[in-house]
């Protein structure tokens, strides 16, 4: 029979405090607020919850966007 070294390791992942923040705010907040208004308006849980998933995703971008929107312009 082979010996087998057993590879035994703990990972930690540490997470910074604003990236919660920045989390409960941006997704829950946030993209509830944007499922809520669309829903009132649409009465659709469909396009309420398409509608919520992608504002908070571009929320997310428009920085990196817009960046390079600028960058390009000057």
């Amino acid at each position: 029979m082979l010996s087998r070294k057993k590879n035994d390791q703990i990972v930690i992942y540490i997470i910074k405090g604003s990236t919660i923040k920045r989390f409960l705010i941006l997704d829950l907040i946030i993209g509830s607020g944007i499922f809520y208004v669309v829903k009132f308006i649409s009465s659709s849980i469909l396009i309420a919850s398409a509608s919520s998933f992608i504002g908070t995703e571009g929320i997310k971008k428009a920085p990196k966007v817009l960046k390079n929107a600028i960058g390009l312009l000057s």
